[in-house]
């Protein structure tokens, strides 16, 4: 006899011996019994939840020679033939490859003839959010009044393809995603039946890595069983999946908490050359930073934890992080997933990445340097009380240019007028909200946004103006980003505003790398030392 893969040789032959879908199995094993049949049913769910196998079980109970009973009993003639997929009256079809008009009108001839031997013909259709508008419009009619003796079963992973009009003519019927001790215990029941040998830990990795999905699990439990010689190890696991260890992660972890971006980067590159998964460490990490979030796991999430194998550093960083710093951190790693899935260089992306998630978690630490340029969406203000200082203590028209000797200062310009005071007002009053808003819609929108040196109205016009060489200033100019920006502006100013950048001047030497800390009051007097060192090579007008 042929080889079969595991998944099917320990393909499920009752609704008892189906993991985790209980909602289905009883409401299906009581229709049965009492003979209460639909003529059509929808099993909707993940991939490998049991759909199929469900549809299969139900296709030899209501043509067992016992019906109505809760569960086929596998002895009948029926219950064989079907099993064994050798049943006429059974017809299983795949819509991902027969989902055209023709082939739907091919199965409306075929129901009109009476089956063979069973009691009823069931036809199990397979992927059915792959069938057609037109093939759908042509199945309506006798999905919703076949011939008797006939019971249509859909299985589908996106039923929100389906039309309503074949939705509603079905029962519909979830099927949900199996925890990780749901696909560990049934696991440790295949090793059995099998007379292998496996680690626990290697069950337990193997168990979230299929991310609900029992048909994966079974095939990378197969794939780990013809690996490794004897018995089934963890390392077996992470050499053909390239799952990171926890002791790696230990160290990638403690090297964020202690800030020591040396560290850090030294086994970052550990795991790229050791072949890790890298999509699989920032879902590990993800889980770990959420995890810290909640201050104490019980129960189901405490099982989870140990799953993972992350509980003893859970416990041993609990409380090291300040609740805001984490929730960014967790927003932050969710936006690396989406970076890496298109980049040419993973490695460099995770490296930037490290950069940031150590910046966020020791923003706090840092203290503000009253000497340093304030954050840009202060420098407007910042710069208005310079300019307020100068005039007070000099009268002249402004600091010392960089201009050079021999050069004359450029001719004072003329008075602003009405409309462009009355702008820079609007300005100064609507910016701050604008931040506000923007940080509601994209917390990624917002950290481009106010990466802006400078920003001023012009007609309908929004200028952001950006330090030569800032990456901000192109990522603000993103559809996604853009759109935000301006239809905030459209909000806040009840008018159109398009967003145009602009690049001048070189960001200070004194944080490059580093946060912009906090301004000085508005209020407060700039001497010329600190006028030169907020807005080096600049000429203020007077």
């Amino acid at each position: 006899m042929a080889y079969l893969s595991l998944y099917r040789r320990l393909r499920p032959l009752t609704f008892a011996q189906i993991t985790g879908q209980e909602h289905v199995t009883r409401t299906l094993s009581h229709a049965l019994a009492r003979g209460q049949l639909a003529h059509a049913y929808l099993f909707c769910g993940p991939r490998g939840t049991g759909k199929t196998t469900t549809a299969k079980i139900l296709a030899r109970a209501v043509n067992c020679e016992r019906y109505p009973i809760p569960e086929p009993c596998g002895e009948c003639t029926s219950c064989r033939n079907i099993a064994s997929g050798v049943s006429l009256d059974v017809i299983e079809m795949d819509a991902a490859s027969n989902r055209g008009i023709d082939e739907i009108r091919e199965l409306r001839e075929r129901t009109r003839y009476a089956s063979g031997e069973s009691r009823y013909k069931v036809y199990i259709i397979d992927e059915a959010h792959m069938l057609t508008n037109e093939a759908c419009n042509a199945f309506l009619k006798t999905l919703e009044e076949p011939p008797p003796g006939v019971i249509f079963i859909l299985a589908t992973t996106d039923p929100s393809r389906l039309p309503p009009t074949i939705v509603s003519r079905c029962q519909r019927f979830d099927f949900h995603l199996l925890t990780v001790e749901q696909i560990g215990e049934r696991l440790r029941r295949a090793v059995a039946e099998e007379g292998w040998q496996a680690e626990e830990e290697a069950l337990r990795l193997i168990a979230r890595l299929a991310e609900g999905s029992m048909r994966d699990a079974l095939g990378l439990l197969e794939q780990c069983g013809t690996y490794g010689e004897e018995t089934i190890t963890a390392e077996h696991v992470r050499a053909l999946t390239g799952v990171t260890r926890v002791e790696t992660i230990g160290a990638l972890i403690e090297a964020l908490a202690t800030g020591d971006l040396e560290a850090g980067l030294q086994t970052l590159q550990e795991i790229v050359y050791g072949g890790r998964d890298l999509a699989l460490l920032l879902r590990d990490l993800t889980f770990f930073f959420s995890r810290l979030l909640l201050a104490g796991s019980s129960g189901r999430l405490q099982l989870e934890e140990s799953y993972y194998g992350f509980a003893g550093l859970l416990k041993q960083y609990r409380g090291r992080f300040s609740r805001e710093a984490l929730l960014d951190l967790v927003e932050l790693l969710h936006e690396l997933a989406g970076e890496l899935r298109y980049a040419h260089y993973p490695q460099f992306v995770l490296e930037v990445g490290l950069i940031r998630m150590m910046r966020l978690l020791h923003r706090e630490a840092r203290q503000p340097d009253t000497a340093a340029p304030p954050p840009p969406a202060e420098r407007p203000r910042a710069r208005e009380a310079a300019v307020k200082a100068v005039k007070t203590a000099t009268g002249q028209a402004g600091p010392p240019s960089k201009r050079g000797p021999g050069k004359e200062p450029p001719a004072r310009p003329e008075t602003k007028t009405a409309a462009a005071q009355e702008a820079a007002a609007v300005a100064a009053d609507w910016w701050e909200r604008l931040l506000v808003e923007v940080k509601k819609q994209n917390k990624a929108t917002f950290r481009h946004l106010n990466a802006a040196c400078a920003h001023s109205l012009e007609g309908n016009l929004l200028i952001l103006t950006y330090y030569r060489g800032d990456f901000a200033g192109e990522r603000i100019q993103e559809k996604e980003h853009r759109g935000i920006v301006e239809e905030g502006c459209r909000r806040l100013l009840k008018r159109p505003l398009q967003l145009q950048v602009r690049y001048g001047g070189e960001p200070p030497e004194s944080v490059a790398g580093e946060e912009m800390p906090q301004p000085k009051d508005s209020e407060a007097s700039y001497s010329f030392e600190e006028v030169e060192k907020l807005f080096p090579g600049e000429v203020f007008e007077l």
